[in-house]
C-alpha cells in the first residue's frame, strides 16, 4: 500500500512538472493571458501603479502617461543580456516616439549610480525608476516579471498588452509597440 501511495505522489510531481514545463515553453505564464504574443484587449490585466525616484533625481508615476502606451523594461546594470538588449530598446523608443509611445525603465537589484552610468553608456534616451529592492516587480503579483530582463507593454489605459521574460529583439518588440498603438 504504501508503495502504491508513492507511486502515486511521484505521477503526481511528475504530472505537474510536465504541465508547468509546457507552459513555459509555451510562453504562457500564471497571470497573464499570453506571454510574447499582444493579449486582446478583453482579457487585458490592469498593470500596478508604479512611480519612483529615477537615477536623475526626479519623480515619476506612470499614470502622468496615461492616454498613451508605455513600454516598460526592468532591467539591471549587471545583467549581461541587459546589456544586449539595450540599443534595441533604444532604437525602438527613437522609431516609435513619433506614435505617442513612452519608455520608462526600471533598474532593480542595482546601485543607481551604476544604473546611471549604465545609461549613459547605452545612450539610453527615456528615465528609468531605480528599483534596488524589486519592489516595482512585486507590485505585479501573479504577471511579475521572470527574469531579468522583462518588458511588458501598457495600452493608453494602463492594462498590460503584452509581456516578455528575457531579453527582446527589435522584431519582437518593435511590432507589439505598433499593434498597440494603433489599437
Amino acid at each position: 500500500m504504501r508503495r502504491q501511495i508513492t507511486v502515486i505522489a511521484v505521477a503526481v510531481v511528475a504530472v505537474v512538472a510536465i504541465t508547468l514545463g509546457a507552459r513555459h515553453l509555451l510562453g504562457t505564464k500564471a497571470g497573464l493571458p499570453a506571454v510574447g504574443a499582444v493579449i486582446p484587449a478583453a482579457q487585458r490585466p490592469a498593470a500596478p501603479e508604479i512611480s519612483g525616484t529615477t537615477l536623475t533625481g526626479t519623480r515619476l508615476t506612470l499614470t502622468s502617461l496615461r492616454g498613451a502606451p508605455v513600454v516598460i523594461n526592468f532591467w539591471g546594470s549587471w545583467c549581461a543580456p541587459c546589456q544586449a538588449e539595450a540599443p534595441v530598446l533604444a532604437q525602438v523608443a527613437r522609431d516609435t516616439r513619433r506614435f505617442g509611445v513612452h519608455f520608462v525603465g526600471i533598474d532593480v537589484r542595482d546601485n543607481p549610480s551604476a544604473g546611471l552610468a549604465f545609461e549613459q553608456g547605452h545612450h539610453v534616451p527615456f528615465p528609468s525608476i531605480s528599483d534596488s529592492g524589486n519592489l516595482v516587480a512585486a507590485r505585479f503579483g501573479s504577471a511579475a516579471p521572470t527574469a531579468t530582463p522583462s518588458t511588458y507593454i501598457l495600452d493608453a489605459r494602463g492594462r498590460i498588452a503584452w509581456a516578455y521574460f528575457g531579453r527582446t529583439t527589435s522584431s519582437q518588440l518593435e511590432p507589439a509597440v505598433l499593434q498597440v498603438a494603433g489599437s
